[in-house]
């Protein structure tokens, strides 16, 4: 008994001298990289100059954002000009005139803000450019690929509109605004299937500008005139909401096709079970929201690199949403991302 009790003790004496010295290399362990990380984040200004904060893809990047700002200590500052073109040409002016070390930009279209980021390239301030880029290049485009986003949309007309079973080979083209670039690239992607499906009719490409009402007034025009029509194709989902009151409205709604794409909100998938839209193209917003913090990390991190000497794309990943899948993470709520 006693010789048992000796050697407890001595076990626990063993272990009392080994414990300290590991305690104290623990207190002086830095992960590698980290304190680096932390001092390039700490303090930093990053400016977002937006097309409209009304919008939920927006939303969500903003949120993500700003959780990423809070957690590394950068301060995050969105200047809203609620779709005036020329208030967001006045609030890219300012932020790059405070010479932020970081812009974010949303282009309204290729051409309106082009020569100001060029500027900004040249004062030495770095811009990542979000789905929706301008005809200059700068450090980095997170966002869509949307020519694929257009071959994405347009086949799957092809396959509702074409064969012996399909209403007709008629189809509609819901617009944004026609020099943005989303529109740009969708419609290339849209005349590669037109031309490899001669049997596809385009009867209608107009505009919608991103309203539902006016996505309503065309179709409701282009179903007079085209009664027979099998599908329609759009570019954002709650424009095309619009769109499809109408087919409802005229009683087509089993004979009609709409297809879009959207950022994944809850509402999207809402419309899809009330009978509006029948496949969203979701390039999930908060996905790219988080791609872009990563960018927003990295820029941050390089501050000897000059502004524009390095060019990133980042293409993000796209689900097709319909009745089958219409649930749980195709389908965030706003609140779930604060």
């Amino acid at each position: 008994m006693g010789i048992a009790r000796k050697m407890l003790w001595g076990a626990v004496a063993a272990l009392t001298l080994f414990a300290h010295p590991q305690v104290t290399q623990a207190r002086d362990i830095e992960q590698i990289g980290r304190s680096a990380y932390l001092e390039a984040m700490k303090g930093k200004k990053v400016i977002f100059v937006p097309i409209s904060q009304g919008f939920d893809l927006n939303q969500a990047w903003v949120a993500v954002w700003q959780r990423h700002a809070e957690r590394y200590g950068f301060t995050l500052e969105v200047r809203d000009p609620n779709m005036d073109t020329n208030a967001g040409i006045r609030a890219l002016q300012g932020a790059i005139s405070e010479r932020p070390d970081l812009l974010i930009v949303q282009n309204p279209d290729v051409q309106t803000y082009a020569r100001m980021l060029k500027q900004a390239q040249a004062s030495g301030i770095r811009v990542i450019q979000v789905n929706m880029q301008s005809a200059t290049q700068t450090d980095s485009y997170v966002g869509n690929d949307w020519i694929e986003m257009g071959l994405l949309e347009a086949r799957e007309l092809a396959k509702a509109c074409t064969g012996p079973d399909a209403p007709s080979g008629k189809i509609v083209w819901l617009a944004g605004v026609q020099t943005g670039a989303a529109n740009i690239f969708m419609r290339a992607g849209i005349d590669q299937v037109l031309a490899e499906n001669p049997e596809l009719e385009l009867v209608s490409d107009q505009p919608a500008d991103y309203d539902s009402e006016k996505a309503r007034q065309i179709t409701e025009t282009v179903l007079q005139q085209h009664p027979d029509l099998c599908g329609i194709m759009g570019i954002w989902d709650n424009a095309e909401v619009g769109a499809g009151a109408a087919v409802l409205a005229a009683g087509k709604q089993d004979q009609v096709t709409i297809v879009t794409n959207g950022a994944g909100s809850a509402t999207g998938c809402d419309s899809i079970h009330k009978g509006l839209l029948d496949v969203i193209y979701n390039f999930n917003a908060p996905i790219q929201g988080e791609i872009a913090a990563q960018q927003i990390s990295e820029l941050l991190q390089h501050p000897e690199r000059e502004a524009g000497a390095q060019k990133t794309v980042f293409f993000g990943p796209v689900t097709r949403v319909d009745k089958s899948n219409a649930s749980g993470r195709n389908c965030w709520k706003l609140e779930d991302l604060n």
